[in-house]
């Protein structure tokens, strides 16, 4: 009895302890980031729902060239979205299909949208020509930024995420 009672109060082995020390790493890497709300994440996320509406307006505007055609996105700090889909008028509307409106929740994030063109000056929105380009002043390079990331348009263009 005396080798047993022994053995019960030596406590854990080493191998117990690196498995359960790497099992709690493994979901702080991994669990913890999404549960409190990383905000890399959420910029990353943002980013690609923004190329995603910016692809999909160029890729309209390449396909349907009628000069009546509306196509284009309006950029606010927090809305990227397209106007009235029947009018093409007034500002941005959230009437659109989900995939061409994304909109930041100011309660749960603290990303915006900045919107330069290759003069650094700010634009609110951006249309596209039958050649997929940006009627922007777009010769170089126009970039919405989002602080941890950030989307661009070349010239030709070209949509793409850049650092």
């Amino acid at each position: 009895m005396n080798s047993s009672s022994n053995q019960r109060l030596r406590g854990f082995t080493l191998v117990e302890l690196i498995i359960t020390l790497v099992i709690l790493g493994i979901l702080s890497v991994t669990a913890v980031p999404k549960l409190l709300g990383s905000s890399t994440e959420q910029a990353y996320s943002y980013r690609d729902r923004v190329l995603n509406a910016l692809r999909t307006v160029q890729l309209r505007a390449m396909q349907n060239t009628a000069t009546s055609s509306c196509h284009k996105l309006y950029i606010s700090p927090t809305l990227v979205a397209g106007p009235e889909p029947e009018t093409c008028t007034g500002g941005p509307s959230t009437n659109n299909s989900e995939h061409l409106v994304v909109a930041i929740n100011t309660e749960r994030s603290d990303v915006r949208f900045n919107a330069l063109d290759s003069n650094a000056n700010a634009f609110t929105q951006i249309n596209f020509d039958p050649l997929g380009r940006a009627d922007q002043n777009c010769t170089v390079q126009c970039k919405i930024d989002l602080g941890l990331a950030a989307v661009c348009i070349s010239g030709e263009g070209l949509i793409y995420a850049c650092p």
